[in-house]
């Protein structure tokens, strides 16, 4: 009978689309033959997506690297195979394998998935029942075989509730030490022959930053809301606590990265240089969480570096963090890594700068950094919502920074903005694209034509941990809208009038505009194209929401002297919405996500595989109201699903802050009620 190995390169790779993405073996592969068959301990690493998306995970390298750097223990990898795939797998009754050597999943002692975002739930599901493993804790309890754990960690394992049903063990906080306390645990209980079911007890008494979902009970008010949640054994914790990585600088870390076969996301050698963001800006889940800050140092970033380009040859280096710019020694790191790497002909690129920052580092970075596309997260278009939300940046900031950016060499500009801020004016929409505008037109101050400036909208997802956790997230019918109107305003159909929310519409335009959405709304909105992922689109138009004028603030307007190249771009707000319900829900989501993976429901990330509709009826069979999770301003005194999770701001420190974005608008902070 052939082997799995074999089936996967006779049977799966000439009926695939892209097969280099699923045949193993890459340039610093750890894994080899034997490895996991003489492994004490086998770990199968799983991301779930697409490998072109998984190769770019940071944090999937470092614990592969870790655990093969352990005696005794062998990680292979495995991420979600694309449809085509699966539908071949399906057919052939090919199981998930894993990349390095093509073993099967199901055998592994421990499958540790890392879940980056919500949206990413059911192909978690999917990826276990393609591994022949039951989905649910307690189907895998009832069936007595000795599967894997199935341990889960990463940004959105700080809010596990909606997944409790389906994972044995969560990890709160950093991978690095975790990981290695978890592998010594396990090989100990192992040899001591404890069963899987006493292992995630020992396991959560243990550690207290390991949480064991299906070790508690929860319970309900008559509103729904929770009540209260209680430990079903004895010795396990009610509050569960972060792992913190001890010596950042000495963490673990994949000095010879993986080098895929096919182009991914990011492909470059990435060095987190610093964990953390001292800016924590209130609507920022990561930076409220990821604390206190860590930090590399320089000397350890270059000796990193150094060892990975010989090992990658890649002529990209990503200095990687929440907030590059407040990394404290960024100065003398890029000097020093320019010496060594300008000669070579590498690239430093890092994420967007703090625009606050820009001036200062404009003169290292137009020597180091190619010229193609700078992008600016600048949230929000007026100063008084920017502080708002405490994102440190004014127009004058936001203006030099560009203007210097242009006189070094860019001539493309992408500005991040985000509607759906608690307080929200009509003003603050129109200035997305005044703002907009005026970014391009500044390129026109140094004798040179307008640039090319693409603000990317994206809808506010409220998140756990922060001061937004208690809010309601604006319905989609408000994201249609904003989004409806931003354009209009490309569109020349809505013009701003100097001033925020003073918008002039001419009558004809107006017509015509109403005429497509009558249309529009009697045919049903059209759904979005096909596009890869990543990248934004511009769905139907519904009827316009007309937006009240804001207060007058002194006119930015650019001189229209041509046409600025701009352009906006958004992405499908149902999306958004439904990522707003796990983000802060509770189990008892678990029966939707079962339900929409059972109706076809995976890679809910991607524009051409997200199917709204499937959701809809998941909701309705599992007799659950999204609008109950998305759209309900919490009361401050209600039990939220992540409250037994630890957290490094205290809970009265976010309802402060929470009322202070309102008070800093002169807003008043909408009372909690119920969603019909």
């Amino acid at each position: 009978m052939p082997s799995l190995r074999e089936r996967v390169s006779s049977e799966l790779l000439p009926r695939v689309r892209g097969p280099a993405q699923y045949i193993g073996g890459e340039v610093n592969q750890l894994a080899g033959p034997g490895d996991w068959e003489q492994a004490e301990i086998r770990v199968a690493v799983g991301f779930p997506d697409a490998y072109t998306i998984g190769m770019s995970h940071l944090g999937c390298q470092i614990l592969y690297w870790l655990c093969n750097h352990t005696p005794g223990v062998c990680a292979e990898r495995t991420y979600a195979p694309w449809v085509d795939a699966e539908a071949v797998m399906r057919q052939r009754g090919i199981p998930l394998f894993t990349w390095d050597t093509r073993q099967a999943v199901r055998e592994a002692d421990i499958f540790a998935i890392s879940l980056q975002y919500e949206m990413c739930f059911t192909t978690v599901l999917n990826m276990l029942d393609l591994a022949g493993i039951p989905l649910t804790h307690d189907e895998r309890m009832k069936r007595g075989t000795e599967w894997p754990l199935i341990i889960v960690g990463g940004p959105q394992a700080d809010n596990p509730e909606p997944m409790a049903d389906f994972v044995d063990l969560v990890v709160i906080g950093d991978g690095e030490h975790s990981m290695a306390a978890i592998l010594e645990a396990y090989r100990e209980l192992k040899r001591a022959g404890v069963s899987r079911s006493d292992m995630i007890v020992a396991m959560a008494r243990r550690f207290p930053w390991i949480y064991a979902p299906n070790l508690y009970d929860v319970s309900y008010h008559a509103d729904g809301t929770i009540a209260d949640m209680t430990p079903r054994v004895a010795g396990i914790p009610t509050h569960i606590e972060r792992c913190k990585t001890p010596d950042f600088d000495e963490a673990p870390f994949p000095v010879r990265p993986l080098v895929p076969w096919v182009e991914v996301v990011h492909d470059r050698i990435a060095i987190e240089i610093m964990r953390g963001c001292p800016q924590v800006c209130r609507f920022c889940h990561a930076g409220y969480t990821k604390r206190p800050l860590h930090y590399r140092t320089p000397l350890r970033i270059v000796e990193i570096a150094e060892e990975a380009y010989w090992a990658t040859g890649q002529d990209e280096i990503g200095l990687l963090s929440l907030s590059t710019a407040d990394y404290p020694l960024l100065r003398e790191l890029t000097s020093r890594l320019n010496e060594r790497f300008a000669p070579r002909r590498v690239n430093l690129s890092f994420p967007s700068l703090r625009i606050d920052r820009m001036l200062q580092n404009i003169p290292w970075m137009a020597n180091t950094v190619r010229k193609g596309g700078i992008t600016m997260a600048v949230e929000a278009a007026r100063d008084d919502m920017r502080k708002a939300i405490r994102k440190k940046v004014t127009d004058g900031n936001l203006m030099d920074g560009v203007r210097e950016v242009y006189r070094a060499g860019w001539n493309r500009v992408k500005l991040y903005f985000m509607a759906g801020y608690p307080g929200e004016r009509g003003g603050d929409i129109d200035g997305i694209w005044e703002l907009t505008q005026a970014v391009s037109d500044e390129r026109r101050s140094i004798g040179k034509p307008p640039a090319e400036v693409t603000a990317s909208v994206g809808w506010l997802v409220p998140k756990p941990f922060t001061p937004l956790q208690w809010m309601a997230q604006p319905r989609v019918e408000y994201f249609q809208s904003v989004r409806e109107r931003l354009r209009g305003l490309a569109r020349g159909e809505l013009h701003c009038g100097g001033g925020y929310g003073s918008v002039e519409l001419d009558a004809r335009q107006r017509e015509a505009t109403e005429r497509r959405s009558d249309e529009a709304t009697k045919g049903g909105e059209r759904e979005a194209p096909a596009e890869p992922p990543g990248r934004a689109v511009s769905i139907s138009t519904v009827a316009p929401v007309t937006h009240g004028s804001a207060r007058a603030a002194p006119s930015r307007s650019p001189r229209r002297r041509g046409r600025a190249r701009v352009r906006v771009t958004t992405h499908d707000p149902h999306v958004s919405i439904l990522e707003g319900v796990f983000a802060r829900g509770d189990r008892r989501l678990g029966r939707v996500i079962l339900e929409a993976w059972r109706r076809g429901a995976r890679f809910d990330g991607w524009t051409e595989c997200f199917r709204r509709e499937v959701w809809r009826q998941a909701f309705e069979v599992a007799g659950i109201d999204p609008d109950w999770y998305a759209h309900r301003e919490r009361s401050p005194d209600e039990r939220l699903p992540w409250d037994h999770i630890g957290l490094h701001m205290s809970r009265e420190y976010l309802e402060r802050s929470y009322g202070d974005m309102f008070a800093q608008l002169g807003a008043s902070r909408p009372l909690p009620v119920l969603v019909e």
